[in-house]
């Protein structure tokens, strides 16, 4: 069997139509639409989450509801990204306390138990945020689009336009 290797597809609201024309993406951002699913519950945070990761999973889905990709589908990734950044939060609280060594019963230097889950957890944290399309270069896309989106909404001639049409 063979497996394409490479980069994850980008979604087709976020291409410019390099490698596919504009009535390709067309296509393809209607058959996302239409897998995306439902919206309505996505704003909520899951109720077994701890406070701050409430907090981090509402930051989430505001700051990505512009880009308009979330749905329902999305609700356990998000809180499984929120609880990552909890946790490294206590992570952080803990090491920051107890410092990066701790001495076993000999005396002997050693790592901290916590530098292992806290390593452990940014790994998660950056499947997760690449599952997601967290990455610098999906945020300046996202950024572009909405940028341009502002423009369409302000602009007269293309909001009389779209009165006439």
């Amino acid at each position: 069997m063979y497996y394409k290797v490479g980069r994850p597809r980008k979604p087709a609201s976020l291409k410019q139509g390099r490698s596919e024309n504009k009535a390709e993406l067309k296509i393809r951002n209607e058959a996302e639409r239409k897998l995306m699913g439902s919206t309505d519950k996505v704003k909520d945070p899951p109720e077994n989450l701890d406070s701050l990761a409430k907090a981090y999973y509402k930051f989430l889905v505001r700051e990505m509801e512009a880009s308009g990709l979330l749905c329902d589908l999305d609700i356990m990734l998000l809180a499984i990204t929120a609880k990552c950044l909890s946790q490294l939060y206590e992570c952080n609280e803990i090491l920051n306390r107890d410092g990066i060594l701790i001495f076993d019963h000999k005396g002997n230097p050693k790592e901290h138990p916590t530098v292992r889950t806290q390593d452990k957890l940014r790994k998660a944290y950056k499947s997760c945020c690449s599952q997601l399309g967290l990455s610098t270069l999906s945020n300046a896309q996202l950024g572009e689009l909405n940028a341009k989106a502002k423009e369409e909404a302000e602009d007269p001639l293309l909001m009389l336009l779209k009165e006439n049409s």
